[in-house]
Order: C-alpha cells, then sequence, then structure tokens
C-alpha cells in the first residue's frame, strides 16, 4: 500500500454542481458523492426538505493535488456556502488510479 490523501468536503447540495467540475479542473481524478444528515453550528441538516440537504464528496489524490483542492475550495466556495474541509492519510492499494 501507499500513502495518499483523502480529500472531505460536506457542503450544501446546491453546491454540488458547481464543485464537481472545479474539482476535476483542480486535479481530482475522481470523486465520490452522497448524501450527508447532522448537527453542526447552523442546526440540524436532516435533508427532509430538498434546500436542506448537505452532500459529502470524497477525494483521494496526491498531497500536492489535495492542496491544490482545498485551496481551491475555500477560496472560491468557503464564503458564500455552509462548507466543512479536511484531509485526511490514506493508505490505499493501486494509487495509479488516484
Amino acid at each position: 500500500m501507499e500513502h495518499i490523501k483523502l480529500v472531505v468536503m460536506i457542503c450544501e447540495e446546491a453546491l454540488e454542481p458547481l464543485l464537481l467540475p472545479a474539482l476535476l479542473a483542480a486535479g481530482a481524478k475522481g470523486y465520490s458523492v452522497c448524501e450527508a444528515r447532522g448537527r453542526g453550528n447552523r442546526g440540524d441538516r436532516d435533508a427532509h426538505w430538498s434546500l436542506s440537504a448537505n452532500i459529502r464528496i470524497e477525494v483521494l489524490c496526491s498531497a500536492e493535488t489535495a492542496e491544490h483542492i482545498v485551496a481551491m475550495v475555500h477560496e472560491k466556495f468557503s464564503i458564500n456556502y455552509g462548507l466543512v474541509i479536511y484531509v485526511l492519510d490514506a493508505d490505499v492499494l493501486r494509487t495509479d488510479k488516484f
């Protein structure tokens, strides 16, 4: 196994059509998206109403690409959208895919 980065973003569902192309332009080779529910400083996000839905986006990538993605997302989206982003170390097989 080799070490790479896992970039995780939890954000408003409305951001998905803007964010996904931007991730690819920033160097991501792919991503995973799923529904996210929970509670944070903005209260419950239960997704019962589509305008209150959150998603979780994950990107496995190199450290350099992770840094680029975090900087780009912060600059373009963090001021106008509810967004949490963090980066974890990941040990994966077949790192050529990422």
